[in-house]
């Protein structure tokens, strides 16, 4: 059963698929330039699996904004995100008080939730990070500047082609003879021109948001942050062997080298055939039975 809320205090759009008998709880984080019920198809095999999925639309995103002007539109502070995640995680709590939680972040999610869990320490019992990437430092940095340049020049709403054309437009130009200008999300065509059609897919984000994004990167990246998650949580990262974002691998191997390094229940998935979106390649039915069988072998922490 599907049922629509609204979580307070931003009216952020809240879906919760629920399943017949859950076993436990999977919170999904979604990513840039999309909505929660994208994942509907996920969600639904998940339920078939006994587990109930709820996740929100972040500020800015999907049903959350109010018109298609507020598209976009992230708050000046990037920890406004982490308080939404946070307040859905409490929100878990309350209302399943006896079933584990596990934690899905994808892509900008997935660096949402890396901060997530070594900031706040959330009372989750599994933590998946999926389609993440592992930008140097110098390179985080050098896009906030140039971020807070803009900012500067052009204020807090404007919308940068040239942000965009650098950070997600260059993802596409990694790929050979592309159709489409989203080809690196995913092999599946019907996949991207649903995407391309979809008029909470199609806006350029506001300063803010990208300056929240890259301040995540930046922030991830370091082995400070990732030695703060906590060492003995149950930790999947998961990735398309052909995502830019991971490097095609190297960036996702490199960051579990690092996670490793202190963290003794790590397991890495780099899916054959697949790039950034995973959860809508073609392939995916496979990617979902090992994200199941996955969650019911670590839940319990």
């Amino acid at each position: 059963m599907k049922k629509r809320l609204k979580l307070e205090p931003n009216n952020n759009n809240l879906i919760i698929w629920e399943a017949e008998q859950p076993k436990a709880i999977l919170q999904i984080v979604h990513g840039m330039v999309e909505y929660v019920e994208r994942y509907e198809e996920f969600a639904l095999a998940m339920n078939n699996e006994g587990f109930t999925v709820i996740g929100h639309d972040h500020l800015g995103h999907g049903y959350t904004a109010q018109n298609p002007s507020q598209l976009g539109v992230f708050p000046e502070s990037p920890e406004e995100l982490i308080d939404d995640i946070e307040r859905v995680t409490s929100l878990i709590q309350e209302s399943y008080p006896e079933l584990p939680i596990v934690l899905l972040g994808h892509s900008m999610g997935s660096l949402m939730c890396r901060y997530y869990v070594a900031k706040r320490k959330p009372p989750i019992n599994a933590l998946i990070i999926m389609a993440t990437g592992q930008q140097p430092k110098f390179l985080t940095r050098f896009a906030l500047i140039l971020t807070e340049c803009i900012r500067l020049i052009k204020g807090n709403k404007h919308r940068s082609k040239l942000l965009t054309y650098l950070s997600t437009d260059s993802f596409n130009r990694t790929i050979k003879n592309p159709k489409t200008s989203v080809d690196w999300l995913s092999k599946n065509e019907e996949s991207n021109q649903a995407y391309l059609k979809n008029p909470f897919c199609q806006f350029i984000p506001t300063i803010p948001m990208y300056r929240s994004i890259f301040y995540f990167s930046n922030q991830v990246a370091s082995k400070q942050v990732i030695d703060e998650i906590p060492t003995q949580l149950p930790i999947l990262v998961i990735s398309g062997q052909e995502d830019p974002l991971g490097e095609n691998g190297k960036g996702i191997e490199r960051f579990v080298k690092l996670l490793k390094a202190s963290h003794s229940k790590v397991s890495l998935r780099l899916v054959e055939e697949a790039r950034h979106e995973i959860l809508n390649e073609n392939n995916r039915n496979d990617t979902y039975h090992f994200i199941a069988d996955w969650m019911t072998k670590n839940m319990d922490g």
